[in-house]
This record gives C-alpha cells, structure tokens and sequence, in this order.
C-alpha cells in the first residue's frame, strides 16, 4: 500500500487500479464557483459514485476513517466543478 495526494482543478482520472479515500479538501479558486463534485470507481467521469458533495463557494474539508472511506476497485476518477481546486488523499492498494 502506498500513500498518495494531488491537487486537481479539473476532471481529471487520479489513479487506476484499487485503493481508498481517507481525505479531501475543495476549495473556491474563482468568485462564485459552485456545482457537484463526483467521485467515480472507474477511469472515466460514469459508472459507480462512491463520494458526491453538492459545493456552494465554501470549502469542504472531510477526513473518513479507515472503517468509512470511500474504496475504489477500477480506479478513481474525480469531476470537478469550474473554479473548485481539490485536493485528494487516498491510499492504492
């Protein structure tokens, strides 16, 4: 298992293959941004959620425990709103 973090201000698939979440913070880059953040088991922007938050220009900041993380088997991809930066933690199996 290896730990990993990025910062990510557009969809963008994040890692192939199974892990967990175990943080995330998004916060407004741009006046007024807002919209869903979707987080996917899967290498494109469809297929199974396993984290959706709707953002209204304030952060959000979320650490699951080891019991309630989200868990990825095909990969994680994240779609992110315009204006949102995120950034990510998760462990890969």
């Amino acid at each position: 298992m290896a730990d990993q973090s990025g910062v990510y201000t557009a969809d963008e698939l994040v890692n192939t293959g199974a892990g967990n979440v175990f943080g995330l913070v998004a916060s407004v880059t741009s006046a007024g941004a807002d919209g869903e953040l979707i987080l996917y088991d899967n290498t494109a922007g469809s297929g199974t959620k396993i984290f959706q938050a709707v953002l209204t220009g304030a952060p959000l900041i979320i650490f699951f425990s080891d019991r309630f993380s989200p868990k990825f088997d095909t990969g994680l991809y994240a779609v992110i709103p315009t204006g949102i930066s995120l950034t990510l933690w998760y462990r890969q199996l």
